[in-house]
């Protein structure tokens, strides 16, 4: 069995996430070590473009623990209920159908509508801003921005009533309980959250947008409405986390590197996603014994899929970014989440937002698999 021998430099694919300069650990990771065990970790860990790949096209590795679909912190809970039902959170034929029906109405969202959406519910937002530091306003700003747009683009009636807020609030506190990092508050307001936005999506009435269609699809293949609605909460969740890393750190990007300023924002944030990604890795669970990547592997191993190791192997410009995944699992939503990231790194410049300074003062989120600037 390969185990690891790189020099111990006191980082390890964890804590990497969060480290100043991961990539060279990253680069040497998938060179040296592209899939080995990790004792300490008691993970397998895929670093290596080849391995990653094999890794999530294995019909055995599933995105949750076959004995555990729900993460015990959240069984039981809202948030629990409506995690179970997320159909990137599950693998099987029940959820066939309706991904069927979603990936493809995901896949037909307009980047150029989603940067005009997003210029117009920044407005929005202006209107009710709430006042704050400089790095307090964009942290609200990238957490806030990519969420009530996805939103808008569904046709869920998010400006009015002054919900877009407090929607991209409860959305975020319930994307944060799903973290094992999370504690018990985090997960109590994350069931909240999940809650709350389950009521609030039962009482909004759909204007233009997909939905009304996809909810038909839905009804007519007898997909359960629950399903139905978590699922929509699910694309706002993804909408969260992974698009306000993005955003942010283009930011950080632009602050550091004058001259890329000069680019075109589209291909600064395109560029980010390759070198610089929200998502540095996800985790697969094997369901049965098998081989993979040339080793024995067991019913119930867990395997750490470094996608931001394997996006250090040099992939050209042009390429799907590694951090959207790839296979089952892909995100079909990547070019919208790039347009996102730019309209809302665009919303935040023409309001003052200021790169370089931003970069002087910025922490990254506690996270074990999210790249998430916090400003400061």
């Amino acid at each position: 069995m390969q185990t690891a021998t790189l020099p111990d430099t006191g980082i390890d694919p964890l804590r990497a996430v969060t480290d100043p300069d991961p990539y060279p650990y990253y680069r040497e990771l998938a060179t040296r070590q592209p899939f080995y065990r990790d004792d300490r970790l008691g993970l397998w860990v895929a670093a290596g473009p080849r391995e990653v790949a094999a890794v999530l096209a294995h019909p055995d590795c599933r995105v949750r623990p076959p004995a555990q679909p729900v993460p015990p912190a959240l069984a039981g809970t809202a948030a629990g209920d409506l995690f179970g039902r997320l159909i990137r959170m599950n693998d099987g034929a029940a959820h066939a159908p309706l991904k069927q029906i979603l990936m493809p109405m995901l896949a037909g969202l307009d980047a150029a509508a989603t940067a005009r959406r997003a210029a117009a519910m920044a407005t929005m937002i202006d209107a009710g801003a709430a006042a704050g530091t400089s790095g307090e306003r964009v942290n609200r700003w990238l957490f806030t921005l990519p969420v009530v747009t996805v939103a808008d683009l569904l046709g869920l009636p998010i400006a009015e009533g002054g919900k877009a807020a407090e929607v991209a609030q409860r959305v975020a506190a319930f994307a944060a309980a799903q973290s094992q990092l999370a504690d018990a508050h985090t997960v109590r307001a994350g069931a909240d959250a999940a809650q709350w936005l389950g009521a609030w999506l039962a009482g909004a009435t759909p204007g233009d947008g997909p939905l009304p269609a996809l909810h038909q699809a839905a009804h007519a293949a007898g997909i359960d409405a629950q399903a139905v609605a978590a699922n929509i909460i699910g694309l706002l969740v993804q909408a969260c986390e992974a698009t306000a890393a993005l955003a942010g750190n283009t930011l950080l990007r632009l602050g550091r590197d004058t001259p890329q300023s000069e680019l075109p924002l589209d291909a600064v944030v395109a560029r980010v996603a390759r070198e610089d990604p929200p998502v540095q890795n996800t985790r697969r669970f094997l369901a049965a014994d098998a081989q993979l990547c040339g080793h024995a592997v067991k019913a119930g191993d867990a395997v750490l899929v470094l996608l931001a190791a394997a996006s250090c192997s040099g992939a050209a410009a042009g390429e799907r970014p590694w951090t959207f995944g790839h296979g089952r699992h892909a995100c079909p939503g990547d070019r919208v989440a790039q347009a996102l990231a730019a309209a809302t790194v665009a919303a935040l410049r023409a309001r003052g937002a200021d790169p370089a300074a931003l970069a002087q003062a910025f922490r990254y989120r506690p996270s074990l698999n999210a790249r998430i600037p916090h400003f400061l």
